[in-house]
């Protein structure tokens, strides 16, 4: 792949940065692996289709375009696990701290979410032709709203100051050379270093499931991309949206 053909645009404002890239890609504008920063995005998703809030100029915001390769057509979840590892090794490296991945692509300091992950897919019949990687990570915002008690920054845990232009270029020359690398062909690599910094991992937690509150351990997930529970000496699995964290 000729790689300068990659693009890294920076938009003033704009309402998401995924629906943007999105538009991009269906108007043919969008090659593998470019990227959309925002220095304000007013109306940024989360999962389940809760708000991102985020600061004018404090924090990275941001969306990748992928053209998943042919052996991950059939491994969506894969393709989320990879996408989170390379998320958590940038944080870790940058702040020389332990970073965990919430389940199923939050990342966590500390206890706290400093960042989250939201991808979203175009199929053309089965086929999947596009995937767009939004990325949102708190760096120098230290105020949140009352309602996210969870929610910390680079910032917050580290009492220093970054540049979130910077880093945003630097995570997504990250991603280029991981997906011009295809490490994440070694599946087994990939699940086991997910699990190894999986967030509560062999801890008794507090979940909603079905709007009746209930308590387990975190044993793993697994290649299917299920969280795999112990409740009462029994393994139970749940997809992603069954269950809700409580904190």
């Amino acid at each position: 792949m000729d790689l300068n053909q990659i693009n890294f645009h920076v938009i003033q404002q704009v309402d998401s940065t995924n629906k943007y890239a999105m538009e991009k890609v269906s108007e043919g504008l969008g090659n593998h692996l470019d990227a959309w920063f925002a220095i304000h995005q007013t109306e940024g998703k989360g999962q389940r289709l809760k708000n991102w809030q985020s600061n004018p100029g404090e924090n990275i915001t941001f969306s990748v375009v992928i053209r998943p390769q042919h052996s991950l057509q059939k491994k969506p979840f894969l393709f989320n696990a990879f996408i989170a590892l390379i998320c958590r090794d940038f944080l870790a490296q940058l702040l020389q701290i332990d970073v965990k991945i919430k389940w199923p692509n939050d990342l966590f300091i500390n206890d706290k979410k400093a960042g989250g992950i939201l991808i979203e897919n175009r199929f053309s019949g089965e086929n999947w032709k596009w995937s767009i990687i939004g990325i949102g990570i708190n760096v120098n915002q230290v105020e949140f709203s009352e309602n996210l008690i969870s929610a910390t920054s680079l910032k917050k845990e580290t009492n220093l100051n970054f540049e979130p232009l910077a880093l945003a270029k630097l995570l997504h020359q990250d991603i280029i050379q991981a997906f011009l690398t295809e490490t994440f062909l070694n599946e087994t690599n990939v699940w086991e270093r997910y699990n190894q910094h999986l967030f509560k991992k062999g801890q008794h937690c507090r979940f909603k499931v079905k709007g009746i509150e209930t308590f387990a351990t975190i044993n793993e997930v697994n290649d299917q991309g299920l969280i795999v529970l112990m409740q009462n000496g029994k393994e139970i699995v749940y997809q992603s949206g069954e269950i809700e964290w409580i904190f």
